[in-house]
């Protein structure tokens, strides 16, 4: 369990060849030649996992629409690949954009992608290196499309489409809103719960998700997914577009001088003269904006016992005698939750001293199948061997994909590298005392209880994040905490 080994992705390695009818009369690039020098590539590298060949043959690397490369687009998908290799870019694409957008897909899935002709290598620094000079470039691009695609998309506005899926309670029809009546009677009985009946966020999306109404999703209502609704000009017939700053990570609001409002562009669920009574009514009842630092203790680690969801702080008791209380998100924002509400001073006692018992009582248990090493002993000089070993390997390999020197000549660096790495792994032990590890927690635990109540309370909870994964809440007076 506490050994210390390098992770070695098991997954398979993925070989990617191709040749177009022309380019093999022109240039005899062959299909088999690419095949053997990739597969010997991967046998010299000392990679042991299996290979799998995505040939695509007489296929242009004009566009993505070949039938191998799909199969092998599939595979990372699904999480099956490694490592994608080819002995040129151009195998893959000729297009920049269409090979950026391949990498992007395996970086997304961990997936590193090797050319052995360019040494090209997303997994090291040079590789890495040129992915920025070719996403800049990317980036270059993108910029100039999407201020032609915003320049389109402001000319559609003006026309009256809609430019985005449709809210609950219209469906499109040739890019305009027309009403679907079963989700608009939904709306008209929410605006109404909203104004007449005079129920909350809260209160509306647990009577919906009580009655078992789907949501646009499917899934369950949420409180703000009803005040998105309830101020949703979409529904008194308007259309606003260019609101918020779309290229921004936090989408922030522009100036009202720079949005496109078109009244009257489709039909109107909600009469307008009722939607603006009820604007009225929602500045009233505006929710609390989420706190991006939450200055009580247990925030961020606490879930509730019952259904998994975070714990979040809130406040309850009467109007003059208030009080802080930690309760499940699923039972505050969507009322699918039984779970219990708690004060926040006795959770958080209960916390200290459970972590206060801790600190005394922590035991270390190994599994059965676990045995501590008793001795460790490394030699620096070994490791040094190896450092060098490994580097001479490296330039071995780049003078065998230059075709410099023959695979024999390969294959025997290789070998006395495993050489020096056996006897390096032989003399390399761990060692594991069970008495000191338990002992390091404790000292952690007894600092973190020595210094809990003089510290701001921002400072107490990153210490506290550092030792503890979650706190989870059974009961009253029954806590489980959960150690990293």
């Amino acid at each position: 369990m506490f050994r210390q080994s390098e992770e070695i992705d098991q997954r398979d390695i993925g070989i990617y060849t191709r040749v177009s009818t022309e380019e093999q009369a022109r240039e005899g690039l062959s299909l088999d030649e690419q095949k053997n020098r990739l597969e010997s590539y991967c046998h010299a590298m000392g990679w042991n996992q299996h290979i799998r060949f995505f040939i695509d043959e007489g296929e242009s690397a004009k566009n993505l629409e070949r039938p191998q490369l799909k199969l092998l687009m599939e595979e990372v998908k699904e999480n099956n690949l490694s490592r994608i290799i080819v002995t040129k870019l151009d195998r893959l694409s000729r297009k920049l954009s269409d090979l950026l957008a391949l990498i992007d897909l395996f970086q997304s899935h961990k997936v590193s992608f090797i050319s052995i002709s360019e040494s090209f290598d997303t997994n090291t620094p040079s590789g890495r290196l040129t992915l920025q000079v070719l996403g800049a470039v990317a980036e270059f691009e993108r910029e100039r499309i999407r201020e032609r695609v915003i320049d389109n998309m402001f000319h559609a506005a003006n026309q009256g489409q809609w430019l985005t899926s449709a809210p609950f309670g219209y469906k499109l029809a040739d890019k305009r809103l027309v009403i679907d009546e079963n989700e608009a009677n939904i709306v008209r009985r929410i605006y109404g719960m909203f104004l007449k009946e005079n129920m909350g966020y809260f209160a509306i999306a647990k009577k919906l998700n009580e009655e078992g109404i789907p949501s646009h999703t499917g899934k369950e209502w949420w409180n703000r997914t009803i005040k998105l609704m309830i101020t949703n000009p979409a529904y008194k017939g308007t259309t606003i577009w260019n609101r918020l700053a779309g290229s921004t990570e936090k989408r922030e609001k522009k100036d009202v001088e720079e949005w496109v409002i078109i009244e009257g562009t489709h039909e109107p669920i909600i009469d307008p003269e009722i939607w603006e009574e009820v604007q009225k009514k929602a500045e009233k009842k505006r929710l609390p904006a989420r706190s991006q630092r939450s200055t009580h203790l247990l925030s961020g680690i606490l879930k509730c016992g019952l259904c998994g969801s975070g714990m979040s702080h809130d406040r309850a008791g009467s109007k003059n005698s208030k009080y802080g209380v930690y309760r499940c998100s699923a039972n505050k924002n969507k009322g699918t939750c039984t779970g219990k509400v708690y004060r926040s001073a006795e959770l958080e006692l209960l916390f200290k001293e459970s972590l206060l018992q801790l600190s005394k009582d922590f035991t270390l248990h190994f599994l059965p199948s676990i045995e501590p090493a008793k001795d460790a002993l490394t030699s620096t000089a070994l490791q040094q061997k190896v450092h060098n070993a490994k580097k001479r390997y490296q330039r071995k390999v780049e003078a065998y994909t230059a075709g410099l020197i023959e695979m024999e000549d390969l294959q025997n660096e290789k070998e006395r590298m495993d050489t020096l790495v056996s006897e390096l792994e032989a003399s390399e032990v761990i060692e594991v005392n069970p008495k000191a590890i338990e002992e390091n927690i404790k000292s952690k635990l007894r600092t973190l209880m020595n210094v809990m109540d003089q510290l701001p309370v921002s400072v107490t909870k990153a210490l506290i994040k550092e030792v503890v994964e979650k706190v989870v809440v059974k009961g009253e007076h029954d806590i489980e905490i959960h150690l990293k």
